[in-house]
């Protein structure tokens, strides 16, 4: 939910459980060594009562406990930061492909977090209120990576959410002004200079080289591909592609109405505008002329 990120020193209240589990690491082995003979001794020995065995300051219970009553209580406070983030610009069709999958990653969390809470303060107490007895902590983590597993998933069908959302982080409310000022410093970007050398690059015939890309557009611009990608959907109102594809079929154009087609062939015209295909051409032309190639040429 932010740009970067920044270390703040209260952030080590995060590893207080870790810090506690070193503690009775420490203690454990602080000790003779048939001490910790012993623990080995009795796990094996009596298997179900090796998580509730004082080994230092706290058992294996206990220490499972507190681990996901610190991570359910985490997650419970990043509640109003994003409820603030949800609300920016949430009309961009990227920001609400962002927003979903945010939405999904924060449930997933907070619900495996109190399940696992839940079942290990039954444990700590040795209750079992849902009178669950297949379920065991195994099963509780097979659940988990299945979540995790769904939620790395989604980028890959929605690779935009990998771009992060580039804001300013000053601006970061849900009374966020609409002008176009506000706007641009959202972004992050001076958008008079990017446009001015966007124009540089069209004039020198980059989006009509074979393969030129956002990633490629973002280099020559220097700035990061999702920075690239928000300016032309905020600026343009159009995808990157959909701007480059216009540029090409606008020079297919050209070449075509000059008499292009009278010396030279189909597949000259296609790599001379930057198109990797036959079919490609003819789509996108398509596409952008509201009519194919040939009945425009005899037009």
């Amino acid at each position: 939910m932010d740009d970067k990120f920044t270390w703040k020193w209260h952030y080590l209240l995060l590893f207080v459980p870790f810090i506690i589990s070193l503690i009775d690491v420490a203690i454990v082995f602080s000790k003779p060594a048939t001490y910790y003979n012993q623990i080995v001794e009795n796990a094996i020995a009596f298997p179900k009562e090796r998580f509730s065995a004082q080994y230092g300051l706290f058992s294996l219970n206990e220490h499972f406990s507190l681990r996901h009553l610190w991570q359910f209580v985490y997650v419970l406070s990043l509640l109003p930061l994003l409820k603030r983030f949800l609300a920016i610009n949430p009309n961009d069709s990227l920001k609400v492909t962002l927003n979903r999958w945010l939405l999904l990653f924060y449930s997933a969390l907070s619900i495996m977090a109190f399940i696992t809470l839940f079942f290990g303060v039954e444990r700590l107490l040795g209750l079992n209120t849902l009178n669950i007895k297949k379920l065991s902590l195994q099963n509780l983590n097979l659940i988990l990576l299945l979540v995790l597993l769904v939620i790395s998933i989604a980028p890959l069908y929605f690779p935009s959410i990998l771009y992060g959302f580039p804001k300013n982080q000053l601006l970061v409310s849900s009374s966020i002004s609409n002008d176009i000022n506000s706007r641009e410093r959202i972004y992050g970007l001076d958008n008079q200079e990017l446009n001015n050398s966007l124009t540089i690059i069209e004039q020198q015939g980059a989006f009509l080289k074979q393969g030129f890309n956002l990633k490629a557009c973002a280099k020559l611009l220097h700035v990061p591909p999702y920075h690239d990608a928000y300016f032309f959907y905020q600026t343009k109102g159009i995808s990157f592609t959909t701007y480059r594809n216009k540029i090409r079929v606008k020079k297919a154009k050209q070449l075509i109405d000059s008499g292009f087609l009278e010396s030279n062939d189909l597949n000259t015209l296609i790599s001379a505008c930057g198109f990797s295909s036959k079919s490609d051409f003819e789509e996108t032309f398509e596409r952008m002329k509201t009519t194919n190639y040939k009945g425009y040429q005899l037009r």
